[in-house]
């Protein structure tokens, strides 16, 4: 399968690897289109990588990038990403104090 076949994944994937810094979840659910209701169970159940910063439920883009591309089972792409820990793998959420 290419890349081109995924059509609005890839470009989904794209947009949130070009981004910086942690994502809100209005942010989140507004680039992927669903409500906040959603993305928050997503989270809670560990279905969504997340963190959180104090009592805020954040979202690191690279995390949901690569979370996507396995959901979807898209390849890599060229861009070379830092890899988490084991601890701090897909669908674990993590708390900063």
């Amino acid at each position: 399968m290419t890349p081109s076949l995924f059509g609005g994944r890839v470009n989904l994937i794209e947009q949130l690897e070009s981004r910086t810094g942690a994502m809100k979840v209005a942010e989140l659910c507004e680039l992927l289109g669903v409500d906040d209701k959603h993305v928050y169970r997503m989270a809670a159940h560990g279905k969504l990588p997340s963190f959180h910063v104090g009592g805020s439920v954040r979202f690191d883009p690279q995390e949901v990038a690569n979370w996507l591309r396995n959901k979807y089972m898209l390849p890599e792409s060229g861009k070379k990403k830092p890899t988490a820990s084991a601890s701090e793998s897909l669908g674990q959420r993590r708390r900063i104090a």
